[in-house]
């Protein structure tokens, strides 16, 4: 038996058409008989209930994609709102939480454009749009502000290697009992306050020039502690 090609070519081409006229057929009889609307609600439902399980797991990207299909359905529902108005909220803290305002602010106000009268959302972009304001101020003064913070993080240092070496000649006095690691743990104790001290000298100057926008902090700031700024 010879198979033509051609001949097996235009069956499945009538065979696909006739599927996709039944398809057609179909949709039309649903959409006379009614059944649209109901299965359009179906999916919906569907949809915001796939969303409510990836918020419990929580899959915040898959949560988004279900509430947005839901919405791309029905812009109305206020369940599949909800839901997005949600994730996007719990991103946007995500960002604001890893000091990213920028995205912060934008995925704050996607969600306040779904709940406007949300209060938690309101507090939580009005926390935001106040970290915008004090960045602004600091990148405004940034080189007094970077000699300041450049202080910190090594006074920060100091003190975590001074807490590990008390604790060190604790332990070592609890395995062999010999009270040279109990004064070298108390002298070190010294050194802790002192440098704890300092460090909250270094944090208050910093504060200072914050809240007041470093112009009118910097003269009594550097007249009165100029010895603390530096780390010793």
């Amino acid at each position: 038996m010879v198979c033509n090609m051609a001949d097996i070519g235009m069956r499945v081409r009538a065979r696909t058409l006739r599927t996709a006229a039944a398809i057609t057929i179909g949709l039309a009889s649903m959409t006379a008989w009614g059944c649209a609307q109901p299965i359009t609600r179906w999916m919906v439902e569907l949809r915001t209930s796939q969303g409510d399980q990836a918020m419990k797991r929580p899959n915040l990207a898959d949560a988004e994609k279900e509430y947005k299909l839901a919405l791309a359905l029905d812009p109305h529902n206020a369940h599949a709102r909800a839901g997005l108005a949600k994730v996007l909220y719990l991103k946007a803290n995500e960002y604001f939480r890893a000091s990213k305002l920028d995205e912060a602010d934008i995925e704050i106000k996607r969600s306040l454009r779904l709940v406007p009268s949300d209060a938690g959302t309101q507090a939580l972009a009005g926390r935001i749009e106040q970290a915008k304001i004090r960045r602004e101020i600091v990148i405004s003064n940034y080189p007094l502000y970077g000699s300041l913070r450049a202080s910190l993080n090594p006074a920060f240092k100091v003190i975590t290697a001074t807490n590990l070496e008390i604790e060190k000649q604790i332990k070592l006095f609890a395995s062999d009992y010999d009270t040279a690691h109990l004064t070298r743990a108390i002298l070190e104790s010294y050194d802790l306050q002192d440098e704890a001290h300092r460090m909250a000298l270094r944090l208050i100057a910093y504060r200072s020039l914050v809240q007041s926008g470093g112009s009118k902090a910097r003269a009594p700031i550097q007249s009165q502690t100029p010895s603390l700024l530096p780390v010793p």
